[in-house]
């Protein structure tokens, strides 16, 4: 496998006259140069250009890695800006909940295409990723086959790093946003096939650093919301070896779908996390003062099962792959 632009020795395979562009042209047109503004700021001393990047840092690298398959995490025949853009923010979520602060990130792609129109439009969402995070694109992969994205991304520690296993018995349960709103733009986008107020919510949802950064200092255990909330809070229950009691009253999510949708539905992005009893007053002074939402939703307890309302949750619901 010829790796991007890390001084491949490999001969370049003849492609055929065609309107299509070859490997290596692709990677320094569309695949390079893409936030090296934000490296020095970020500590990368080596981007693009070797056969690895070199990354200083004095604080714990905080690593993570994520794939979106299309037909899985995004329909055929979506834009590839969009299909960018999301890839980079889904794995970038994983570094919110850590409550990490941003350094880089690599991308390794696998597609049939080869053409200009393609190209272009996948930079515009690596471009926007970019811009938005204040990070570089540092290397990556590039193969022919089935269109799927592969991004790792790079953080450092900024206060406490956020686990998923030091909830404990009487924490409270605290949720950063709305639940349902990456599903129901994902069904207006199939509706309307445009980015709008409300598709953009599952085109280019947001990762939230700033917010992770916030809470760190004040939470015990934290996850994002990926593949629905009550089976990310399943995490969070196994890892820390608590349950949960929550309220339904307490649980924002989007009108136009049902409770029981936005509990199971995946692509939100939102944060769920806890706070000792003895910080959550001190935490919600902060976060008015940040003009960040926080909802209080539920309690640690020591049963190790979910109830909602006082019935225990079907946990066998939520996004699955296996």
């Amino acid at each position: 496998m010829c790796r991007w632009w890390y001084g491949c020795q490999r001969p370049i395979r003849k492609i055929p006259k065609l309107k299509t562009i070859s490997e290596f042209k692709i990677i320094e047109k569309y695949l390079s140069n893409i936030g090296t503004s934000f490296n020095k700021k970020n500590k990368i001393l080596k981007g693009v250009g070797d056969d690895a990047a070199v990354i200083s840092s004095s604080d714990n690298l905080i690593v993570s890695t994520d794939t979106s398959v299309e037909g899985v995490h995004f329909p055929k025949g979506f834009k590839p800006e969009y299909a960018a853009y999301r890839a980079c923010v889904t794995a970038l979520s994983d570094l919110a909940a850590m409550g990490s602060n941003p350094l880089a990130f690599q991308l390794s792609l696998s597609t049939e295409e080869n053409s200009p129109k393609f190209f272009s439009s996948f930079k515009k969402g690596l471009q926007d990723f970019s811009n938005d995070y204040k990070i570089g694109l540092t290397g990556g992969d590039l193969v022919k086959g089935q269109f799927q994205i592969s991004v790792t991304v790079f953080g450092k520690q900024v206060s406490k790093i956020l686990l998923r296993n030091n909830s404990r018995v009487g924490d409270i349960v605290c949720l950063s946003g709305q639940l349902g709103n990456g599903l129901f733009g994902m069904q207006n986008f199939k509706k309307l096939n445009r980015e709008n107020k409300i598709s953009s919510a599952y085109i280019k949802p947001k990762a939230l650093i700033d917010y992770g950064k916030t809470i760190a200092g004040f939470a015990s255990s934290a996850i994002d919301i990926s593949d629905g909330f009550l089976q990310d809070l399943r995490h969070l229950s196994k890892a820390s070896n608590v349950g949960f009691e929550l309220s339904s009253s307490s649980i924002p999510y989007n009108s136009n779908l049902s409770l029981n949708q936005c509990l199971n539905c995946g692509d939100d992005y939102q944060l769920i996390f806890t706070v000792p009893k003895k910080n959550i007053q001190s935490l919600a002074i902060k976060m008015k003062k940040m003009n960040f939402e926080m909802y209080q939703v539920g309690t640690s307890i020591k049963t190790k099962k979910i109830y909602l309302d006082g019935k225990i949750t079907s946990l066998n619901k939520g996004y699955k792959h296996f």
